[in-house]
């Protein structure tokens, strides 16, 4: 079952970004140009307290009352244009059901920015000698904008009708 983040699940966040030590994760926020990873309890707390009351979300996937994948989507807090997907999972199933609920939310102009090693976001194809989005990234609307040196930016933009086109 996948569902808002609660109150109520304040201890359960808690284990589950300290215990998870997943190879490949960007997990993350971004404060004062720093990165604080949420595998830090001190991090976690704050990013639970703070980040979370005032406005950012978090989507958690639950099996057996515990969490097993989350979803955070920040920068509604900060105020700034650009709203960052982190996702942390244990398996690629959580990554995918995460995926599979995103595309159904109304949540417009969503940011990646992953690791070029980061399986949940990013595979490098040898066919073309180039990176791009996992298969669950692109069905959900993820292209890719900027590859840099060890990180790739990839963007969700907002689908547009274009009236000319119909017949």
């Amino acid at each position: 079952m996948i569902r808002l983040l609660k109150n109520s699940d304040k201890q359960n966040f808690l284990y589950f970004c300290q215990s998870n030590r997943d190879p490949y994760s960007d997990f993350y926020i971004t404060k004062d140009r720093k990165r604080l990873y949420l595998t830090d309890i001190n991090v976690a707390k704050t990013v639970f307290n703070n980040c979370l009351k005032r406005g950012d979300q978090c989507f958690v996937k639950e099996e057996h009352d515990n969490i097993v994948a989350i979803m955070l989507i920040t920068g509604f807090s900060d105020g700034f244009e650009r709203k960052y997907v982190k996702i942390l999972a244990t398996n690629k199933d959580g990554s995918r059901d995460l995926f599979r609920f995103l595309q159904w939310q109304k949540i417009k102009n969503l940011f990646i920015k992953s690791r070029k090693t980061n399986i949940h976001f990013v595979k490098y194809d040898e066919r073309t000698k180039r990176y791009k989005p996992s298969f669950f990234a692109r069905k959900t609307g993820f292209r890719i904008i900027v590859v840099r040196d060890k990180e790739i930016l990839l963007k969700k933009e907002d689908y547009k009708y274009n009236q000319n086109t119909r017949r």
